[in-house]
């Protein structure tokens, strides 16, 4: 299969999985869905700073800012002498006969000024999206692309924050005070492109804070796998089938982790089972070094350099037996033969098990455990059933084909 085409097999397959997953917190009436989204909704707001909607808005104002428009409205004036704007004949009257001052003129100056619905809304957006992409910004993230798109939607912010009409109406714009119904039907019908993209903005997050389920999905398919590099998007959607499958087998509720930067929360939850994504957890305990390590160690020293730590692609613990279930291994490759990759694979997966168990004990955590690459197994024997202690071995192929379902029952048995 060509690279593009695959990488866009894997994508669709991430993003049915999150399809399900919210379709499946709105469908059922209980108090566990109402929780579950409560819990979703400020990470799902967080990848809303980084959507579509507000990105094509921002651009938007960058290059039209003309289109930004002031009202004509009046201020009061009291003055000595002088009239500024219209006369106000018996306010002026009144004013001389409460101040005894014979020359004292009360006016109505006209002033434009950016108090209007569709700047509010405008404002509201802008200074909403900033303010979340601020916070995701600090947010540790191991993949460069990722970074990358925070890094570009904050400093587009930025750039947008410094027109001086906008700075003008988010001055004036509070975040606990969201738009009128008004204002938002008054942007909605302006003539202004701008204003009428500010308002799609706006519904889009209500949308996804409803956990409307195909807003949802469609955001996370752009914020949450677009950034990411191919070899990372394919290893999460291992871990989001391998959490589906558990809870699957389990028959409990899953739950997902959209802040893929915090390496130490958990990838997904279902019932004893944790899926956690780069990082080998509290139960590994580096293994005595072997002789090899001393001389690679050795080596680097010279050049002021540490060893690579161990790091797992994905680990399942089980919290009942405060243990670790399983290790996958996963390999990204694009075409060629995985002979070697398996290899390599395998000689990981031994290495990791040796920071959870005595090598001599290790046979049944790496019976549980996974090789898994993206393709290239066709022409390696894959016998069944495996002797014990052997891990399997699957591609992406065989993840759509339900590969890891009748994995997870025998894990939960």
């Amino acid at each position: 299969m060509e690279a593009g085409a695959f990488d866009r097999a894997i994508t669709d397959h991430a993003t049915a999985i999150l399809l399900r997953y919210f379709s499946s917190v709105n469908s059922v009436i209980s108090e566990r869905p109402k929780v579950a989204i409560e819990r979703d909704r400020e990470l799902l707001r967080l990848h809303w700073s980084l959507s579509s909607s507000v990105s094509a808005l921002v651009d938007y104002a960058l290059e039209h800012r003309h289109e930004i428009q002031t009202v004509l409205g009046s201020a009061v004036r009291f003055e000595d002498g002088t009239v500024r704007g219209r006369l106000d004949a018996m306010a002026t009257v009144r004013m001389r006969q409460v101040s005894g001052l014979a020359t004292a003129i009360v006016s109505h100056e006209p002033l434009r000024s950016y108090a209007s619905g569709p700047n509010h809304v405008l404002g509201w957006v802008l200074m909403q999206a900033w303010s979340l992409a601020s916070r995701f910004s600090t947010v540790t993230l191991d993949s460069p692309a990722y970074r990358s798109s925070i890094d570009n939607t904050l400093q587009r912010l930025e750039q947008c924050r410094r027109i001086h009409a906008i700075s003008q109406i988010t001055g004036q714009t509070a975040l606990n005070r969201r738009p009128t119904a008004g204002a938002i039907l008054e942007a909605s019908r302006s003539r202004r492109i701008l204003y009428r993209m500010a308002t799609d903005a706006y519904k889009a997050l209500l949308a996804i804070e409803a956990g409307d389920p195909k807003a949802v999905t469609a955001m996370l398919r752009e914020t949450l796998l677009g950034p990411l590099e191919a070899w990372r998007r394919f290893e999460l959607a291992v871990g989001f089938s391998i959490a589906e499958a558990l809870a699957s087998a389990e028959g409990q509720p899953l739950s997902l982790n959209f802040l893929l930067g915090e390496a130490r929360r958990r990838l997904a939850q279902v019932g004893r089972f944790e899926v956690y994504w780069q990082w080998p957890t509290t139960h590994y305990i580096s293994p005595p070094p072997e002789p090899s390590d001393l001389v690679t160690q050795k080596i680097l020293n010279v050049y002021d350099m540490r060893s690579s730590s161990d790091r797992p692609d994905l680990v399942v613990t089980d919290r009942l037996r405060n243990e670790v279930a399983a290790i996958i291994e996963v390999k990204y490759l694009t075409g060629e033969d995985g002979s070697d990759r398996v290899r390599s694979a395998v000689r990981q997966l031994v290495r990791y098990a040796r920071g959870y168990s005595l090598l001599e004990h290790s046979a049944p955590l790496l019976g549980r455990s996974i090789v898994v690459l993206s393709q290239g197994i066709d022409e390696i024997t894959n016998p069944t059933p495996l002797p014990d202690g052997i891990p399997s071995l699957t591609d992406f192929k065989g993840i759509t084909q339900g590969f890891f379902l009748p994995w997870a029952r025998r894990l939960c048995a």
